[in-house]
């Protein structure tokens, strides 16, 4: 029996890609976040964990306003531990990921951590200016990669990935 080849969308990219340069400095929360809070997901009696939390911004923000909250990134905190907490955010993370398999593992390892709640977001609709096409993506000019989203794919992507609905927060951002 001859193997499948894989589908467009399979392929995995050769190239290494700098995703730590992707994670934004902020001054305050994350849009996520803060779509979450005000429609009443995140609370004081909520703790809540940042999935590949960046520079940490969310986290801090959530404790200035004593809500329990933790994170974790690859990057910029590795040696944290994952771990299970009534929200989980997973915010901006998934487009900044040239592996579509990885991907997935990201996707379904971060939703397993939900106890009540997995915020997903990543940039919808959007283009950009000097960029190559690379894998099911682009190539930024600073040699990050971007897979940008319709707003109907992302929602079927995960809908489809764990097998469950979602609720349509805001452009790019799904519950």
């Amino acid at each position: 029996m001859e193997p499948v080849p894989a589908q467009q969308d399979q392929v995995e990219p050769l190239v290494p890609i700098p995703r730590g340069q992707t994670a934004i400095h902020r001054v305050s929360c994350s849009r996520p976040i803060a779509l979450a809070i005000a429609e009443g997901l995140i609370t004081k009696t909520t703790d809540v964990f940042d999935y590949g939390c960046g520079h940490g911004a969310d986290i801090r923000y959530l404790r200035a306003r004593r809500i329990r909250a933790n994170g974790w990134d690859p990057c910029y905190q590795p040696k944290h531990k994952l771990m299970p907490s009534h929200v989980v955010n997973l915010g901006y993370v998934l487009n900044v990921i040239e592996s579509p398999s990885e991907r997935n593992e990201t996707l379904v390892r971060a939703f397993a951590l939900a106890q009540q709640v997995l915020i997903v977001a990543v940039r919808v609709e959007w283009t950009l200016a000097d960029a190559d096409q690379y894998s099911d993506g682009v190539l930024t000019s600073r040699g990050t990669f971007q897979k940008i989203y319709g707003q109907t794919e992302f929602r079927e992507y995960v809908e489809t990935t764990l097998q469950k609905r979602t609720h349509v927060a805001a452009l790019g951002v799904v519950y």
